[in-house]
């Protein structure tokens, strides 16, 4: 039976990161301090990669009360119909935009900007929305019953408040499955990389688990890049990423399977 690695919590980032070789000392560890260093790494990513943008740019315009009071033009949502004094237009942390003209009968998904992650395009008659996951149009026509002017949007601020604490849940969700895929993947494609002499090689799991720590550094390089306005190409830092993830996932393996080779 392997004896449980003695490693402290936060120098097993350290070791993802830098000190591959010693990849075998954090698979000896149960898989609570597995699931905990995979919970507290997402929530690490999206910190860097939506909290602290968002944060930073609601600071910048004063609060949300003070942005739909003083900095956003009067408008009204009446009769199925947007109507603005002047047209909105700003940006969210580089990646996501939003804009808002009555001028405009109905935008259209040419659009969008291939420059922003996230877009939300109003224009009189419909609202187009561009997320990763796909893109939304919204006719306004169905609201025609609704009627929301500036005070009606701080009056549904507990409402937003709610809306941005469920995002956020479905944020983290998305970065688990989203990590934890590429992670297989990488697995999948690179097991075998590296064979003893009598051709064993790391099992499936081992496999899944190195990966999962070889990953750790390309995802906090991408995360800090998003949060930075991708100032580094994003095809660029994935194919270096994907490089430096291969490297680590062979190094890893080599140790795991040093260490088998010393107990037989």
């Amino acid at each position: 039976m392997q004896q449980e690695s003695k490693i402290g919590f936060l120098w097993q980032y350290v070791i993802a990161c830098v000190h591959p070789s010693q990849y075998k000392e954090l698979i000896r560890k149960k898989k609570g301090a597995f699931i905990g260093y995979i919970s507290v790494l997402i929530m690490f990513l999206v910190f860097i990669e939506n909290v602290i943008p968002f944060a930073a740019w609601t600071a910048s315009v004063g609060g949300f009360e003070n942005l739909f009071l003083e900095r956003i033009p009067g408008f009204t949502l009446e009769k199925g119909e947007f109507h603005s004094e002047s047209p909105i237009d700003f940006t969210i942390g580089g990646v996501v935009r939003v804009k808002a003209d009555s001028s405009v009968e109905q935008f259209k998904e040419s659009d969008f900007q291939s420059d922003y992650v996230q877009e939300l395009l109003v224009g009189k008659k419909n609202i187009l929305i561009k997320m990763p996951s796909g893109k939304q149009v919204i006719s306004l026509s169905q609201f025609k019953n609704w009627r929301l002017n500036n005070q009606g949007l701080v009056e549904m601020l507990p409402a937003l408040y709610m809306f941005l604490a469920f995002y956020l849940v479905v944020l983290l969700i998305t970065k688990a499955v989203q990590y934890l895929l590429v992670a297989l993947a990488f697995a999948l494609i690179c097991r075998g990389s590296v064979r003893r002499s009598d051709g064993k090689m790391v099992s499936m799991a081992e496999s899944f688990y190195i990966a999962v720590y070889a990953r750790t550094l390309a995802a906090i390089i991408g995360s800090v890049n998003a949060a930075l306005g991708y100032r580094i190409d994003s095809m660029i830092l994935m194919i270096v990423t994907v490089f430096i993830t291969m490297g680590f996932i062979m190094r890893g393996e080599i140790s795991v399977l040093d260490t088998q080779t010393s107990k037989e």
